[in-house]
């Protein structure tokens, strides 16, 4: 869990490049829901995933499978967890103050770790101890990790100049 300005694409492949560091691997396929930073369109009869979220899975070599459009068994359990440690983080920090993002993401990492190691209430064991028997299913992480692209779009001009669309949207790489 970590948190972020914004939702936007960068924000969003981030959050993806930071957990497969964090988990110390790659599952094997992400099911992420039909949002428009990672899936452009989602029919009954087509699916386009945003090209940068493919260029991600592809740099890891994982599968994207989005939940279908209106069925929910396609997130299970994971919805209702994502919901409790959202609540239970969320409650322990509600009255602290926190002067930049670097200093509430420390915090959250810290109630993350408090979280995963509490003892379940009906089982034996953790959530971060049953990750142990599972991390070994995960695919190994590549030797760099993925790295942002900016597109552009951009006209080439019949004397080889580049001539640029939009330049409100361009700015400095």
């Amino acid at each position: 869990m970590e948190g972020f300005l914004s939702q936007n694409q960068e924000c969003w492949i981030t959050a993806h490049v930071n957990a497969y560091n964090y988990f110390g691997g790659v599952t094997r396929i992400l099911t992420p829901d039909n949002l428009k930073t990672g899936i452009t369109k989602h029919s009954r009869s087509e699916i386009t995933i945003n090209k940068t979220y493919q260029e991600l899975a592809e740099h890891y070599g994982t599968a994207v499978i989005p939940a279908r459009v209106k069925a929910p068994q396609d997130k299970p359990t994971v919805e209702g967890v994502v919901g409790i440690i959202s609540t239970w983080i969320l409650a322990a920090l509600r009255n602290q103050q926190f002067l930049s993002l670097h200093e509430l993401n420390e915090a959250i990492r810290q109630k993350l770790k408090e979280f995963n190691n509490k003892p379940f209430q009906k089982k034996e064991g953790s959530r971060a101890s049953l990750f142990e028997e599972e991390r070994p299913f995960l695919l190994p992480l590549p030797p760099k990790p993925f790295e942002l692209a900016t597109w552009r779009v951009a006209t080439v001009q019949f004397n080889y100049h580049i001539k640029r669309r939009f330049p409100e949207l361009l700015s400095p790489v």
